[in-house]
């Protein structure tokens, strides 16, 4: 006979589900940001038992920009589930474990959990929002930035830019090639910068190579 005291009970199931139902729609109201800590083994990116309804799986857009620390984890491993939940647009980095799932919402309210089994916990107390922004930007700051999924991340123009500059054009050049300003060359290059942590054009440069993403093409001889 199957222990049937292995499984929560139906009616703490059911208000676990709806905690993280109404923790997705408050994340998904955020306008300005979302800081997001992620533990390893997160179950919002792992498949859940079907009969389970916790966590949702809807997604986490909405917000002008999001930021994202996934603790211990392959980040490739884990792309598409990521992209599902945070968008295609948001700024991922692999860094330390942590057994804590923490989002914080526009600086003045988090979503706390220590796992998928237990509901999730609004944090309101600007001391410890505060607090938990200051805990997601140190691991923020040590977290390694997925330069392998950064083609993925980029625009069309991003990644005309890039292949061009790569190619030894200037960014007046690049610009007249793709009939834009050269303000905008220099803005998508920045935005690219931010992507991958990159303080400089060289830094860029050389993690973009380290990965074999838009390496300088060839010469070619003239025969």
């Amino acid at each position: 006979m199957q222990n049937e005291a292995a499984d929560p009970q139906p009616k703490v199931i059911e208000a676990q589900a709806a905690g993280w139902r109404l923790a997705a729609r408050v994340i998904r109201a955020a306008r300005d940001e979302v800081l997001a800590l992620i533990p390893a083994n997160c179950a919002l990116l792992s498949d859940q038992d079907p009969g389970r309804t916790w966590p949702p799986r809807a997604g986490w857009s909405g917000a002008a920009r999001v930021r994202a620390v996934v603790a211990g984890e392959t980040l490739l491993d884990r792309s598409a589930r990521l992209r599902a939940l945070l968008g295609v647009r948001a700024d991922v980095r692999s860094g330390k474990h942590s057994p804590t799932l923490m989002v914080v919402l526009d600086r003045n309210l988090a979503i706390v959990s220590r796992g998928g089994a237990t509901s999730p916990l609004a944090v309101r107390s600007p001391t410890a929002v505060q607090a938990l922004t200051t805990i997601f930007h140190h691991h923020w700051s040590e977290a390694r930035a997925d330069v392998n999924d950064l083609h993925g991340r980029l625009n069309p123009l991003q990644r005309d830019v890039l292949r061009r500059l790569a190619g030894g054009a200037t960014d007046d050049v690049v610009a007249r090639a793709l009939a834009v300003s050269t303000r905008t060359v220099q803005r998508q290059v920045t935005q690219i910068m931010q992507m991958v942590g990159a303080r400089s054009r060289l830094e860029l440069g050389i993690k973009l190579a380290a990965h074999g993403l838009y390496e300088r093409p060839p010469l070619r001889h003239a025969v």
